[in-house]
């Protein structure tokens, strides 16, 4: 074998990944999702802020595991869920219901810069800002303070 062919595949698989992280925002829907924070601080990986949506609430006949669930744009602009069923469907984005709310494991946590996590869990109101891919995976672009 080459000794070229090893370095271009793995240089050709990071480039994919960057190219498919990016593509979520080429291709995807911007929508941006009404959140309340919990617990902003991690020894390990630093400032972060935990965050809950209270517009992400499942209908009753929706049982607690994994669920898939696609987003709309409410009335008011911040995004609600469209559509939601237990088994996996195309451009859904991949989640789990417990109590009544639903849980998306890229939405959980938003990192940010060192000192900014005590303010933003003191606002209490926030709204972030993703793109949600036509595929159904996620990209996180803001967090910010939520003005009504």
């Amino acid at each position: 074998m080459k000794k070229w062919l090893m370095p271009a595949l793995q240089t050709a698989f990071v480039g994919l990944l960057v190219l498919s992280f990016y593509a979520t925002s080429w291709f995807g829907e911007q929508y941006v999702l009404r959140a309340e924070p919990f617990d902003p601080f991690d020894p390990f990986y630093g400032e972060y802020v935990m965050l809950q949506y209270p517009d992400l609430d499942a209908p009753s006949g929706i049982s607690d595991g994994a669920v898939y669930f696609t987003l709309t744009e409410g009335e008011d602009g911040y995004a609600v869920i469209d559509r939601i069923e237990e088994r996996p469907f195309f451009g859904a984005i991949n989640g789990n219901k417990y109590d009544r709310r639903i849980v998306a494991p890229q939405l959980e946590n938003f990192y940010v810069e060192q000192g900014r996590g005590p303010e933003l869990e003191a606002a209490v109101d926030l709204q972030v800002t993703i793109d949600v891919s036509p595929w159904g995976s996620i990209r996180p672009l803001s967090i910010d303070e939520r003005e009504e």
